[in-house]
């Protein structure tokens, strides 16, 4: 890491460390700001973390950011936006924000370091909690909570992992993506993730950021917390998705009276869940003991019936004889971010005149306000623990301390970032041909796209855009269709038209692609970055993951694959090996089950704050350019129907079709008012102009909104038995097109120059 600042030069071995840190590296600073390291908790995608004392003799975590991140356009300003939010929440159980320094060359920030289990960790160890604990704990999670909410934040990714069970309280951590109430949608790139089972309902479906979505997660702590199971239960990413829209839980066990709190929690309209100010309300003793603000009530009933919550088995008193220790041994003092900072005299920590506990100290403020401090001591020790009992959770960031947090964040970083590309190849293990397949993801346009016959034989792609779900197969090769080069439209003369197709014996037209209904498992959800990020979840909530010796950054272990195959949808069970880059970002995947062999080469990943590459185009236009005769759309949103007489007078009956939006520009709305236009029963002449009309040889083509083209094509078949023609009607599509010149208006066979595009933009389906 280049910190800019002098760094400490041929220092000796770092002293034996408690667990948890590690020795700080020669090309580590020795100080960052006002703090003295004691070792490294970790590093990351983000950056380095590194254990400190305060000049109180507190532990705390300093959190840097790489300088080259910090580098990028609109990374600091977001990154003072998160702090700005992050120093207005001040609750008992969340982990509180020290000091920070943004406009730094390397930024950081000093923040609470937690140690203790996670929820889910002490309950498998110790088993549920009861009585008085369970509501004490209930009440501390509730509280973190209101304070984050008075303070604007909304956390999005409550969970048991993100809840330490600290020796002073539950307390609230990991505030990756956190975010203001009421952001947008579209500046929010995290707005859909969460951790299926724990986040809402409605957040699988990208809504905004709410309070409610964290109510909803605090049910399902209190529940997990009394009886020792997931409310949803465990097993496969979309059952648990689907049982958590369709209020499917398990919650008995929990005592009767939290069991009303927590049913209103776990309501599917956000709307009737409570608030976080409610509950903690609700769980406080009896109003007339409420003498005392909710901080200190808190505070007494956790040192009244919190018990039996260790740090994970370590040592405190040892962290503050390890920076003795360290600073004993001579370390450099180099520093990070403003010289020796306030408190700590006029120098940074040299070698020290004695040992912790005995004698003078030359080091400073924070030697010597320790020395002889059993406080001290204990409160030092509070840095060990949380990197292996707690794992490594900060208040802000990626950085990851263990095989399983790497693989979290390298997750993280397609989940959380603008868009990324991979290339997938699957073969069959044994032997035989291999399938390749291209995934992107666009943030920006809320777009998923495979390229590939992911949907079965004969497609070509799949994609979910905005919420609709989208399927293309190759058009058929057809001279002159759907050219881009300007075209005569002259039905007429030529008999062929470049748009709707060939005309036949009796002038019957080729109309839109034939609909295909997709396999009843595959929804927009199944066609997600899930498909991607989903294994290396699986591979870190295993905690199996470990390094592959010898191969720095490559992790491996047991997961579960969702693979799309044949326009189905299915999870088996693999064992998944990652490579991750020095940033955190995953570089390629492998997998393997019992039937594939799956590679994953990501060739682009975009962070968050990206403003270039990840915009995604219709990929009708891609397949124009890329594709021979470019994709027909054979499955989209349909949007409504519209009628077509059958015959003169329309005594012949009407006929109905469906109207398909399928281009990535055009909405239902927008869809329906055309056919309505073409159906005749809107009327407004500022939007439609006729390029070819000629009632004798049956067909009229028209452009419409100045955008787009489409025609309408009927044959007469003879007389039916009541004198009027038997008439057979078409919908031909309406494509991307732009009007060069216009045929003369007292022409009967006239004609007009039209180029095409190479995006059909609304299709019809004759129902049936």
């Amino acid at each position: 890491m280049n910190t800019g600042e002098p760094l400490a030069s041929a220092a000796p071995e770092h002293p034996p460390l408690p667990p948890g840190l590690t020795s700080l590296k020669p090309t580590d600073p020795t100080q960052i700001g006002p703090y003295p390291l004691v070792g490294r908790i970790g590093a990351g995608g983000m950056g380095v973390v590194y254990g400190a004392l305060d000049v109180y003799g507190r532990c705390v975590a300093i959190k840097t950011v790489h300088a080259d991140l910090a580098g990028r356009p609109g990374f600091r300003e977001a990154f003072a936006r998160e702090v700005a939010m992050l120093a207005r929440a001040e609750g008992v159980s969340t982990a509180r924000l020290h000091a920070h320094d943004t406009e730094a060359e390397v930024p950081w920030l000093a923040f609470d370091f937690v140690p203790g289990r996670d929820l889910r960790a002490h309950v498998r160890e110790f088993g549920p909690l009861s009585g008085e604990m369970l509501r004490v704990f209930a009440l501390g999670v509730a509280e973190g909570l209101a304070a984050l909410h008075r303070a604007g934040v909304a956390h999005r990714d409550i969970k048991p992992g993100n809840v330490i069970l600290s020796p002073r309280g539950p307390k609230i951590v990991d505030f990756g993506i956190a975010v203001e109430i009421g952001a947008e949608r579209s500046q929010d790139a995290a707005a859909s993730y969460g951790t299926p089972g724990w986040a809402a309902p409605e957040r699988h479906d990208g809504a905004a950021a709410d309070p409610s979505a964290d109510v909803f997660a605090w049910g399902g702590l209190v529940a997990l917390a009394a009886t020792g199971r997931e409310p949803f239960g465990a097993g496969e990413t979309r059952e648990r998705i689907r049982r958590v829209r369709a209020g499917e839980y398990e919650i008995d066990g929990v005592p009767e009276e939290l069991c009303g709190l927590v049913e209103s929690a776990l309501a599917l309209d956000p709307a009737q869940r409570p608030s976080t100010e409610a509950l903690v309300r609700a769980l406080l003793p009896d109003e007339e003991n409420r003498t005392h603000g909710v901080a200190e009530i808190l505070r007494r009933m956790l040192g009244a019936y919190w018990r039996g919550v260790d740090d994970g088995g370590h040592d405190p008193a040892l962290w503050a004889g390890a920076l003795a220790a360290v600073s004993a041994a001579g370390l450099g003092a180099s520093t990070l971010g403003g010289g020796a900072g306030a408190g700590l005299g006029a120098s940074a920590p040299t070698a020290a005149a004695g040992t912790f506990g005995g004698g003078a100290s030359t080091t400073g403020g924070v030697m010597s306000g320790l020395a002889g401090s059993k406080f001290a001591m204990t409160g030092a020790g509070a840095l060990a623990v949380a990197v292996l009992a707690g794992g490594g959770y900060f208040v802000y960031g990626q950085v990851r301390t263990s095989p399983t947090e790497w693989v979290t964040a390298a997750a993280r970083s397609l989940e959380e970032g603008a868009g990324f590309t991979a290339t997938v190849e699957r073969a069959p293990v044994g032997g035989g041909e291999a399938i390749d397949e291209e995934y992107l993801y666009s943030a920006t346009d809320q777009s998923f796209l495979i390229r590939g016959a992911a949907m079965g034989p004969g497609t070509s792609a799949v994609a979910v855009h905005q919420g609709e779900l989208y399927v293309y197969a190759p058009r058929e090769e057809d001279p002159g269709l759907w050219s881009n080069s300007p075209q005569r439209l002259n039905v007429v003369s030529a008999g062929v038209d470049p748009l709707f197709g060939q005309e036949g014996e009796h002038g019957l037209w080729r109309g839109s692609p034939e609909y295909l209904e997709p396999a009843l498992d595959v929804d927009t959800d199944s066609i997600a970055p899930s498909l991607v990020t989903a294994p290396l979840r699986s591979l870190a909530e295993a905690g199996g993951a470990e390094e592959v010796q010898g191969r720095d950054g490559v992790l491996e272990g047991p997961t579960v694959l969702p693979i799309l195959d044949e326009g189905t949808l299915t999870e088996t069970e693999a064992i998944g090996r990652v490579e991750v880059d020095g940033q955190g970002a995953p570089v390629r995947a492998e997998y393997t089950t019992e039937v594939w062999e799956v590679r994953v080469d990501f060739e682009e990943v975009l962070a968050q704050e990206a403003d270039t590459g990840a915009p995604m185009e219709d990929p009708q236009v891609w397949a124009a350019e890329n594709d021979g005769s470019g994709w027909s759309v054979v499955h989209a949103p349909i949007c409504g129907t519209v009628d077509l007489p059958q015959g003169a007078a329309n005594e012949g009956g009407q006929k109905e079709w469906d109207v398909q939006a399928s281009g990535w520009d055009v909405d239902c709305d927008h869809a329906m008012e055309v056919a309505r236009l073409r159906e005749g029963r809107l009327s407004d002449p500022e939007r439609v102009e006729t390029l070819h009309a000629y009632r004798g040889r049956t067909s009229d083509i028209s452009q419409y909104d100045d955008e787009m083209a489409c025609g309408i094509f009927w044959s007469e078949d003879g007389v039916g038995v009541d004198g009027y023609p038997e008439v057979s009607y078409t919908y031909g599509p309406c494509q991307e097109s732009t009007v060069l010149s216009l045929g003369e208006e007292t022409d009967p066979y006239k004609e007009s120059e039209v180029e095409f595009g190479p995006v059909t933009l609304i299709d019809f389906h004759e129902r049936t």
